[in-house]
């Protein structure tokens, strides 16, 4: 497949995904975007071709035909009942997307978990003994993830691990590592993240591997204030 073909970039609709759109276009980079539902033309982003996909219950392969690979930033909204439930994005979606993938010649892949899958030595003891408590369901699911494509011998798989996701404009500045954070680096950008999954996929970098993705942040992101008001936590 040619590196001039298109990139499918699934959960676009999402904070990460956006942030995907924008920087392939400010790249050149070609994409396909698959939403669960369709922007409305005025706030499309000019350049880039819109499917309406649920992945979870729709047929999607035939128009993955053409696409050199697949940037999953199918993610789950964080309230009472997709913590205590999450659905099965991570695990039934991401099965559905290796389906397509084998009927459309597709090995490359990346997708997003979370760098709290597994213990961070380098985090807070407050985030370990508050936030994951409260993830436990959706990290077990992008656990689960994981386990599915490292079982995929013939898949180029990339499972991103991001720290504690942060709103904020793109730095440039995010520390890439093996598995775990680096030291001090709770927190990673939706930006910083969406730029280390097109570098991952346009350079065919960290195959096979889980980057941990974190950078430095001024306390007042990274402190239990701030976890406490981005997770609703009283």
């Amino acid at each position: 497949m040619s590196d001039t073909s298109p990139i499918a970039v699934f959960g676009a609709g999402g904070k990460t995904g956006g942030e995907i759109l924008r920087q392939a276009i400010r790249r050149s980079v070609a994409v396909r975007a698959f939403e669960h539902v369709l922007p409305p033309p005025s706030a499309r982003i000019e350049g880039i071709e819109y499917i309406e996909c649920d992945v979870l219950n729709d047929a999607f392969a035939d128009n993955l035909e053409g696409c050199r690979a697949i940037i999953s930033a199918l993610g789950i909204p964080l309230n009472p009942s997709t913590v205590i439930q999450p659905p099965p994005l991570y695990t039934e979606g991401t099965r559905k997307l290796i389906l397509a993938m084998r009927e459309t010649a597709i090995r490359r892949i990346a997708v997003i978990s979370a760098a709290f899958v597994e213990p961070q030595p380098s985090i807070p003891a407050w985030f370990e003994l508050t936030a994951k408590p409260v993830l436990h369901n959706i990290l077990q699911e992008m656990r689960a993830m994981e386990k599915t494509l490292e079982r995929e011998t013939e898949l180029d798989w990339t499972a991103a691990r991001p720290g504690w996701l942060l709103e904020a404009p793109y730095t440039g500045e995010a520390v890439i590592s093996d598995e775990r954070l680096a030291e001090g680096c709770l927190r990673c950008r939706h930006a910083d993240l969406a730029a280390g999954l097109l570098e991952f996929i346009c350079e065919n970098t960290w195959v096979r591997a889980k980057p941990a993705i974190g950078r430095p942040e001024q306390n007042r992101f990274e402190d239990i204030t701030a976890l406490k008001d981005e997770l609703g936590i009283a």
